[in-house]
């Protein structure tokens, strides 16, 4: 019964944020018969017909399986999380934590002209998302097969290799059950001043725990201001630390930042 509500409280909750969303009334349309297409296919074709692959507003997206496409498509494109409004046509985009792609297509699909730097480190999961930009023909999109953290180097990422994909990914070992890898990492200051980045419209920030570390190398390095906007999924306590939200929110308040926050 409280899962059964659960997921009604979800749905309700999901949909207030479609109808309040930003989008024009076609775009909107759009959304709305993508995600009844999607959940259909969910609930009744995917298992028995295995399927893997989506189209999507002319996108062709892979993925390991269909729950993933499910959960993403209402997360990004339905709930309309990262959806944002930018002062320039060609924004200059950040998706840190970037799986098999999603955000990027969101973004690309929202804003054709933006230039998007794509991180994820999981190896497999980087080769869909190289095979989703490349079959969608997507230009102006770097990809980067690493962890950001706020040194260059390697790291230990936990991944799960029964869960492929798996969205709790993370060099946080409490935060999945599974296997430690080694792979490379790099800070973003680093890259800001490599790439000679005079300014970011846009950071899209999912990386299961790191999030502290990525802000405060940032903020270090007096990037902040050249920053207009973040979105960032916070973690919480993951690893039994004790709180520490307000020591996070408080280098955006110091740098003039205004913030909304949502649970």
């Amino acid at each position: 019964w409280m899962k059964f509500m659960s997921l009604i409280y979800n749905r309700l909750n999901n949909f207030a944020y479609f109808i309040n969303s930003r989008h024009n009334f076609l775009n909107k349309l759009k959304i709305f018969l993508t995600w009844l297409k999607i959940s259909f296919k969910f609930f009744l074709l995917s298992k028995p017909f295995n399927l893997k692959t989506e189209k999507i507003f002319g996108y062709q997206i892979d993925a390991f399986d269909y729950g993933t496409i499910c959960f993403l498509y209402e997360e990004i494109f339905y709930k309309n999380e990262y959806f944002f409004v930018s002062k320039n046509k060609a924004p200059v985009i950040f998706d840190c934590g970037a799986n098999i792609g999603f955000a990027t297509l969101f973004f690309k699909w929202l804003y054709p002209e933006s230039e998007i730097y794509a991180f994820e480190p999981d190896k497999r999961t980087f080769e869909i998302l190289a095979k989703n930009v490349e079959q969608n023909k997507l230009t102006n999109v770097h990809l980067f097969n690493a962890a950001i953290s706020d040194k260059d180097g390697k790291i230990s990422f936990f991944v799960d290799p029964k869960n492929p994909g798996a969205l709790t990914m993370s060099t946080k070992k409490e935060r999945i059950s599974g296997n430690k890898i080694s792979v490379s990492c790099l800070s973003l200051s680093s890259l800001i001043k490599d790439r000679h980045i005079q300014y970011i419209d846009y950071i899209k920030m999912d990386i299961e725990g790191s999030e502290q570390q990525a802000v405060e190398d940032l903020s270090a390095n007096d990037h902040l201001k050249n920053i207009d906007k973040f979105c960032i999924e916070y973690h919480h306590r993951i690893c039994g630390h004790k709180s520490c939200l307000s020591k996070f929110l408080e280098i955006f308040e110091k740098n003039g930042f205004e913030y909304q926050i949502d649970t």
